[in-house]
Parts: C-alpha cells; structure tokens; sequence
C-alpha cells in the first residue's frame, strides 16, 4: 500500500499549534509573574517606605543637637542628638502647663502672628501641625452623608458645626443649616465647605478615624455604616 506524505497544510497545522501553546504558556507564566511581583510590592513597599521615612527622621532629629553635643562630650555618640532633642520637647511641654509657661507662650506666639512674613509660614505649619498630632479631633463632631453633587451619589462629611446658621431668608425658607466639611482623597485635610439643611444630612455611626482610614485609603479599608431608618431616606431631599 502506497503510504500518503504529510501535506504542508498538516504540517503548519501542527506548528501553528505549537506556537498557541508557548504562546499560552508564555502569557500564563507573564500573568504569574505579574501577580508575584505586585504582591511583592503590596507587601514590601509600605514596610520599606516607613523604615526610610522612620530612618529619615532619626537621622533628621539625631542631627538636630548631635554634632553640638558631641563636640560638647568629644565623641561621636550616635542617638544623642534624638535623646537631647526629646528631653528639650519634655523640657517645653512641662513649662507650656503652667501657669507663667502659657503667658510666656502666648507671648511668642503674638509675636509670630504680627510679623508680616513669618505670621504665614508660622500660622501654616501650626494647622498642619495640629492635624497631623490630632490636637483639633473636637472640631469634626460626626460623619454624615450628604447627596452630592446629585442623586445616587454620596460624599462623606465631617460636621464641624450643628448650629451654623439659623436662616430666615425668604429665598431659602426658615431653616437651620450646618457646616459640613467635604474632604479630598487621599488627602483629607484639603476640601470644601458647605451649609446645608441639618435634615438633609444622614449619620453614618462612623467614628472620626474610621471615616479617616476611608478617605485617606481611598476607599480600600472599608468600615460599616449603621443602618439608617427609612423614614430619613424618604424625608432625605438633594440639597441645591
């Protein structure tokens, strides 16, 4: 019996089958790749970022009044510039709580505030530095949520004032508004103000730092919202 050759076409076939399947290991093996590596970099770069900024800060604070006080001792002793920097810290807090200690201060800082230039960069650094150490957390008084910028879509708002306005504008009606603060993500020590009708807002039963994770973590740690009653999404009205 004659026996028949392969024809190309079968032979391409088979080639073209052998590249699919490298192709799909390829491409499967890329995907694996690009899983490990993103994993390595979810689990490294948060823990890498904050050993460099804690080191930063060591090396920024041991600076401060190490050289001074090692030529003081004579030798280089590394550390004691961060020890003698949180002694002088002890050292301010301790006479900033009494009595002559807060007159004092109160001094200086009249005298900061009238100086043209320095009142700007003096004033800046004193909120920044207020956020950040959480001496302000009294001024956020509860999380709500506000309909905003229309409907089916919600921001969340940290009330800073439950008795802003009382209005009794004909324009607006005889209404009692508060001030809602609306923060920015990932940043939540910039964004808007707005004063809108005490009704129109719906609590969240969300602590203040609970609502922070949310808004700085863009919406990655999640915490639950308290069921809200009914009777105040029916009465809810987007504000204008």
């Amino acid at each position: 019996m004659k026996q028949t050759e392969p024809s190309p076409l079968d032979n391409g076939g088979r080639w073209n089958a052998v590249v699919a399947i490298l192709l799909d290991s390829l491409e499967a093996l890329a995907n694996r790749a690009r899983t490990y590596f993103l994993t390595g970099v979810i689990l490294l770069v948060p823990a890498v970022v904050t050993i460099f900024i804690f080191f930063q800060l060591f090396l920024f604070a041991d600076g401060l009044l190490g050289e001074s006080v090692s030529r003081a001792i004579g030798f280089r002793l590394p550390g004691i510039g961060l020890i003698v920097t949180f002694l002088l810290f002890m050292a301010a807090g301790v006479i900033g709580q009494n009595v002559l200690g807060k007159r004092l201060w109160r001094w200086v800082e009249y005298s900061l505030e009238t100086l043209p230039v320095v009142r700007s960069l003096y004033v800046g650094v004193k909120q920044v530095s207020d956020v950040l150490f959480q001496q302000r957390k009294s001024d956020f008084q509860r999380v709500v949520l506000v309909e905003y910028p229309r409907r089916e879509l919600w921001v969340i708002g940290f009330v800073t004032n439950d008795h802003a306005i009382w209005s009794t504008d004909s324009r607006i009606g005889d209404r009692q508004m508060v001030s809602v603060f609306i923060p920015t993500t990932p940043n939540p020590t910039s964004g808007f103000l707005i004063l809108i009708d005490r009704t129109q807002v719906i609590d969240t039963g969300m602590s203040i730092e609970e609502a922070m994770k949310l808004v700085i973590s863009g919406g990655l740690v999640q915490s639950p919202i308290s069921p809200v009653p009914q009777e105040a999404l029916d009465e809810f009205t987007i504000p204008h």
